[in-house]
């Protein structure tokens, strides 16, 4: 049995990058074909194994957004440490060395679309560092934002130039009765009535302003340098015709970031994920 995939060539300022890349039905029928899980450390099996960790590799168009954002799937069960430098470009940091699996996969993930963002916008540094608080540090000149959600990721990367502040967020919509338990951290009381009661709040629409904040807390963490809680902002108002949302701040972060501040954002709903994006 004979499989075809592609090689794709990135460029950077300093050196040049090779992934393979395979369509889903391509992949199945490796999967079908032989248990890759028994090839981990086969080297004649790395560029299918590679294949197998990220998938469904695709742009994502933002409305109003300069900049790339893509996105991808990806597999923790086929999560190898001794692949990193071939997604990354480098060894795993060794911040991450004793993480747990799902840790290291969702993080090479990111970074992997991360670099990928990177090389489209011509940088000349595709390396993200880890920061205070493991927020990512991005090369000069550049801002980004990254997120996770179970196996789906997701990275946006802009010019500085373009903005000043950028924060993305994708979380899969909240069981009913996880948002009854999470409603009080998440909502101040102005709040109760985008979700419809404080008792038995709307999933959907919680696991939006939920996002919302968690894509403004990426946002402003560069300016504020610490972490701040769900109840610093409130909604003010969130229009499902157009997809956009507006927060305000009730809590001072900041000289540049007082009281009465408005952030706007948009969003995307499907059936198992909300995604937002601040800017």
């Amino acid at each position: 049995m004979i499989f075809f995939g592609c090689f794709v060539v990135l460029k950077d300022c300093t050196q040049t990058y090779c992934y393979f890349l395979m369509n889903d039905k391509q992949i199945n029928a490796i999967v079908a074909f032989a248990n890759l899980k028994d090839c981990k450390n086969d080297n004649s099996m790395l560029s299918c194994f590679n294949a197998l960790f990220i998938t469904g590799f695709s742009e994502r168009k933002i409305p109003g957004f300069l900049g790339v954002c893509y996105q991808c799937n990806f597999y923790e069960e086929n999560y190898s440490d001794s692949n990193v430098i071939y997604f990354l470009g480098e060894n795993l940091h060794e911040s991450l060395v004793s993480a747990v699996l799902k840790r290291k996969a969702e993080f090479v993930a990111g970074r992997y679309l991360a670099r990928r963002a990177l090389v489209a916008l011509r940088a000349c540094s595709t390396s993200v560092g880890i920061g205070k608080n493991r927020a990512p540090i991005w090369p000069d000149s550049f801002l980004g934002s990254i997120s996770h959600s179970k196996s789906f990721a997701i990275c946006a990367v802009t010019h500085k130039k373009e903005t000043n502040r950028i924060g993305i967020d994708i979380e899969d919509i909240l069981d009913v009765e996880v948002a009854k338990d999470i409603v009080g951290s998440v909502l101040t009381s102005s709040e109760h009535q985008f979700v419809g009661s404080a008792t038995n709040p709307n999933p959907v629409v919680l696991t939006l302003i939920f996002s919302a904040k968690e894509s403004l807390f990426k946002a402003l963490y560069p300016e504020v340098g610490c972490y701040f809680d769900f109840h610093a902002a409130r909604i003010k108002e969130i229009n499902f015709v157009n997809c956009q949302i507006t927060l305000e701040l009730i809590q001072e972060l900041g000289p540049t970031l007082r009281v009465g501040t408005h952030f706007s954002g948009v969003f995307e709903l499907d059936s198992t994920k909300v995604f937002t994006i601040i800017t």
